[in-house]
């Protein structure tokens, strides 16, 4: 019986065309299934099953090896038979681990599932119309099961009168391990093969619009059936007419998408496309009523490389918003405003305002507005604080703006305006601060005493004008003392030297080397560049000191360089030359090291800055003998060699 359908199936395979390219949907996925696009319902879910080697999420099982139950997943994107000549669906399957219970079925249903039924149906909805191809592995009285099936109608009836073809003693199609099963569809005829081996073909006639999926079922029996691996091929060419459009008269709409090379585009409705033969046109539209206008335009799709290619076809809405337009005469007084569209206009001349419409587009509002004149007299008056000023019967006293109006011809104000300056008799006080010994000049006179003054001057404007001066003659401070410490014993040692505290007082020190300060009490190391005089002044309320002074000096300010070593001394105790004293020599606060050998180089006596000074003795205080000696006197990096002569 396997063999009954195949001299059928060679009939039509000359007619099958080149195989389909572009997926149109699929189901795969590692290590989870990617079921994004599909509608899961009934007991399918994603998992994992004994027929593959991994343990991975990357199977459908539509049911579990349960009685009574039933479920399906369905591709959500529909194809059209009636333009959509060829189409394949390839797919791994496997139905075990129960005792045959009902079978596997592909779908294609004119309206996407909403219920599922177990048993007998497959899993196919009662309520379905479409094409179905069922791997059918329980007997229902009408066949050798297991049978591959190709049946169309509504529902699914294994003895209906829908049945288009089948194979029967399909006994391999229930196995513990996955299998390949191959549908393929060309103008209206279905061929399926299993592992590569045509089983089964069949005519129908349903050019219907309808959506692609798989059911299964189980009954009184039950099995695991499941699912992985598919891909469904179609070449459609997806078309994107792009999203509505709404624009106002006038304006340009883009169109489509961006141009894909492999796809030929038509486009077709209302009039002015840029071009009818490209993915993304442009339309420049008007509009000359007053409500919006909506054009419709048709994009159809297809594959430039495949004439039998399935097309798409996309629908975009182009609407066109008017642009309204109206127009406003007015008058006005000179001075006066009119208000139109949120503005105020006191101009005479014509007035476009662009509004917003209530469709979003540019509303054009025109204002013709006249300017009526208005006479204005100006008097321009001042008096002095304290006088008045009569106008119109008033007596005025207050500086301001005071208008009378009148009633013109026109129905404008005629308006005198009187325009009043009270002049100030001013009043001034000065307050000013000399220091003792200065003098201030106050219109002429040259003041030097603390005292109220006044002078009375005439202003411009012919009033009165007072100054008063206050006058404060501000003492000088005393010179300050100096506290110093000067002269220092050595370079380097620091100077201090501090003025004496005057309350509210600044200092100002000055001194050599461009030293300046601001402190009471001065401190600074001093080098001999830093010797000399110091003077200080003191300021308080502005007024300055006398200056005091101070010199800064180094008492011991010599070298070796310039130091004659003494070459005899006369320890004898006289109290004359008894000892070589380098510091009573020679004032120096330079650190040095004196070294004395005898004849045969030997160190005798050893002397530094502070030690004893050499008397003629050893180290160990013994008496050296008269005679010669010589030594080294070494200061920083330099060095003086020479001898000294014992006399007692």
């Amino acid at each position: 019986m396997i063999y009954k359908y195949l001299p059928l199936f060679f009939l039509f395979l000359p007619y099958l065309v080149k195989s389909q390219t572009l997926v149109f949907a699929e189901l795969t996925g590692s290590p989870s299934v990617n079921t994004t696009g599909w509608n899961v319902t009934g007991a399918t879910y994603s998992g994992d099953t004994g027929g593959d080697a991994d343990a991975f999420s990357d199977e459908i099982i539509l049911t579990d090896a349960i009685g009574s139950s039933s479920g399906g997943i369905f591709y959500n994107q529909s194809i059209d038979l009636s333009t959509c000549y060829q189409w394949k669906v390839e797919f791994d399957f496997r139905m075990w681990e129960g005792n045959a219970a009902d079978g596997i079925a592909f779908c294609f249903l004119d309206v996407p599932p909403s219920g599922f039924v177990s048993g007998g149906g497959v899993g196919i909805p009662a309520a379905s119309n479409g094409v179905f191809v069922i791997l059918d592995t329980y007997d229902n009285g009408c066949g050798a099961n297991p049978e591959i099936q190709i049946y169309q109608g509504a529902g699914y009836d294994e003895c209906g009168p829908g049945m288009i073809n089948r194979a029967q003693g399909m006994n391999f199609l229930r196995s513990s391990s996955y299998q390949t099963c191959l549908i393929e569809y060309n103008s209206g005829t279905l061929t399926i093969s299993v592992n590569g081996t045509p089983y089964l073909s069949g005519n129908y006639n349903a050019n219907l619009v309808g959506y692609m999926g798989f059911t299964a079922s189980t009954g009184g029996l039950n099995d695991k059936h499941s699912i992985k691996n598919v891909r469904i091929y179609a070449d459609i060419a997806e078309a994107n007419a792009g999203p509505d459009v709404t624009i106002c008269s006038g304006e340009t709409a883009q169109l489509g998408d961006l141009v894909n090379p492999n796809f030929t585009y038509n486009w077709t409705g209302d009039s002015n496309l840029s071009s009818s033969g490209i993915s993304n046109p442009t339309v420049t539209l008007t509009n000359t009523t007053s409500n919006p206008v909506n054009y419709t335009y048709t994009l159809q799709t297809t594959l430039t490389n495949s004439p039998t290619s399935c097309p798409d076809n996309d629908v975009v809405t182009v609407t066109v918003n008017p642009i309204l337009s109206s127009t406003t005469n007015a008058s006005v007084c000179q001075g006066g405003n009119y208000s139109f569209a949120g503005q105020s206009y006191t101009t005479a001349g014509t007035f476009p305002v662009t509004l917003q419409s209530v469709y979003g587009c540019d509303s054009i509002a025109t204002l013709n507005l006249s300017i009526n004149p208005v006479p204005n007299t100006v008097l321009t008056e001042s008096i002095c604080q304290g006088s008045t000023f009569s106008f119109n019967g008033q007596n005025i006293g207050n500086a301001g703006q005071y208008t009378q109006v009148l009633q013109t011809q026109s129905g404008c104000d005629s308006t005198v305006i009187l325009n009043l300056t009270v002049n100030p008799v001013l009043s001034a006080t000065l307050n000013e601060t000399i220091c003792a010994g200065e003098s201030f000049t106050f219109f002429g006179q040259n003041l030097i005493t603390s005292g109220s003054y006044s002078e009375t001057l005439q202003t411009v404007s012919g009033c009165d004008s007072v100054v008063n001066l206050v006058l404060n003659v501000t003492p000088l401070p005393a010179a300050p003392t100096i506290d110093s410490n000067s002269p220092v014993l050595c370079p380097g040692d620091l100077a201090i030297l501090g003025a004496n505290s005057v309350a509210n007082a600044q200092y100002f020190w000055s001194g050599p080397a461009n030293f300046l300060s601001s402190d009471a009490t001065i401190t600074f190391p001093v080098q001999i560049e830093n010797m000399g005089v110091y003077s200080v002044y003191v300021t308080v309320d502005g007024c300055e000191s006398s200056i005091s002074t101070s010199p800064v000096s180094i008492l011991n300010i010599y070298d070796f360089e310039n130091f004659d070593f003494p070459n005899v001394i006369t320890p004898n105790g006289d109290g004359v030359n008894d000892s070589l004293d380098i510091n009573g020599y020679y004032k120096t606060c330079q650190e040095y090291k004196l070294m004395i050998y005898n004849r045969w180089g030997q160190v005798v006596y050893e002397q530094t800055i502070g030690t004893p000074s050499f008397s003629g003795k050893e180290k160990n205080d013994a008496d050296l003998v008269d005679g010669i000696y010589f030594y080294t006197l070494s200061y920083g990096e330099h060095r003086k060699t020479g001898f000294i002569h014992i006399l007692r």
